[in-house]
């Protein structure tokens, strides 16, 4: 038999599932063992706002078709993204930093697709589908959501970089190399899997019969780890799963509206400096070397044609980040202020609702970036028709 904390996480399974974060994940097992509505050995969420059908039908469409859709064009796109990469070389510190990226971006797809077989194995089997659950939860579901807040101080790191790029562009040219670039991915991705990686020793996988299914499945459970160390682990998850992303849009913001502002300042020097340039043509000699002279001190200060097209299409992936973490901040600021809005609560419905809308952003998040890059880098444009050049065809076909 279970204990009484395990068989809140087996009864918080069967309705329905979503995991947009770490801190969604913890909770006062306690009060919600206290609040739910029991049927059998299975936890009956309150149909307040949303019924339970509703949240089923919501459940597969969104979450076993959407986002399985999603991370299967995810995981094509990536799979693009790191090819045309590698043909590339990875001598320039932009390919390094956008293929980490891509790799996390890939890894997030493809438990993505793995969490969400639990939808076929449903429609056989509802002790299935729930025994998939429970074995994908302390596993999959954690690398997935690990795969996210990777990426996220990945692009907050990328954005910095180029920040300084465009404020000091000769200097940081000669300390951000790609081996250090290289360095700073490996760095960042072990960091934050290890901040994170706790929340694997707090669980057991085992097997128990259940009589509302009338058949063995398998559960995840807390194991003697959480019961010594449980609260402080909680409270620790809740505390980083919020600063993390928080902190990333801090600094992807900021960097932005420098990278932009420092762009529009850039433009309106060399709208100037060429205006000059042809006002004093026919000028003396003495003017005109004077003007070259401003001019390639103008040139030291700013950055070549291509490297400004690099940051206008960064800026443009940036952006994506910042769309796809908004729901995400709506979703905590539901969490704070109104404490029923959590799993295993009364707006336990509404809340699965919304972490599945939080999870559509991130896996849209995750596989719209192939497509950046193609509209807006000449390079990668020119290479990936070189690797695929019947896509090259139809596209001159096209007249684009």
């Amino acid at each position: 038999m279970m204990n009484s904390t395990s068989s809140y996480w087996l009864a918080g399974q069967v309705t329905s599932w979503a995991t947009p974060g770490l801190a969604d994940l913890a909770g006062d097992s306690d009060l919600a063992i206290e609040e739910k509505k029991s049927y059998g050995d299975v936890f009956i969420a309150s149909e307040a706002i949303i019924s339970n059908r509703a949240l089923e039908i919501i459940e597969n469409l969104i979450d076993v078709f959407v986002i399985s859709l999603l991370a299967l064009l995810g995981i094509v796109t990536n799979i693009l993204d790191l090819a045309v990469f590698y043909r590339q070389g990875f001598k320039d510190s932009v390919n390094i930093s956008l293929a980490a990226i891509a790799v996390w971006d890939l890894i997030k797809c493809c438990c993505g697709i793995a969490i969400r077989v639990y939808g076929p194995l449903g429609w056989h089997s509802r002790a299935y589908r729930y025994t998939w659950k429970s074995l994908t939860t302390p596993t999959l579901v954690y690398l997935q959501v690990f795969a996210n807040y990777v990426s996220y101080v990945l692009a907050a790191y990328v954005s910095f970089e180029r920040c300084l790029c465009v404020t000091i562009p000769f200097k940081v040219k000669s300390i951000v190399t790609p081996q250090l670039t290289f360095i700073m991915m490996i760095v960042i991705s072990v960091l934050v899997i290890a901040s994170f990686g706790v929340i694997f020793f707090i669980y057991d996988i085992g097997w128990v019969y259940s009589s509302y299914f009338n058949a063995t499945v398998a559960v995840f459970e807390f194991n003697s780890f959480h019961r010594r160390h449980g609260p402080a682990v909680i409270a620790y998850f809740n505390l980083i799963g919020i600063i993390n992303p928080i902190f990333c849009f801090i600094v992807i913001v900021t960097c932005t509206a420098i990278i932009v502002y420092q762009l529009n300042k850039m433009s309106r020097f060399r709208a100037a400096a060429t205006a000059a340039s042809t006002k004093t043509e026919s000028s003396t000699a003495v003017a005109t070397t004077a003007t070259t002279a401003a001019s390639n001190a103008a040139a030291g200060n700013s950055l070549s044609s291509r490297d400004r097209q690099v940051v206008k299409m960064l800026v443009v992936v940036i952006i994506v980040y910042i769309v796809a973490l908004l729901p995400r901040f709506a979703h905590y600021a539901g969490k704070f202020t109104e404490p029923d809005f959590a799993y295993l609560r009364r707006y336990h419905n509404m809340f699965t609702l919304s972490s599945y809308i939080v999870l559509t952003f991130d896996y849209i998040n995750a596989s719209v970036n192939l497509f950046i890059y193609l509209t807006m880098s000449t390079n990668f444009r020119a290479t990936f028709y070189q690797m695929f050049p019947g896509c090259g065809k139809q596209k001159l076909g096209n007249g684009a």
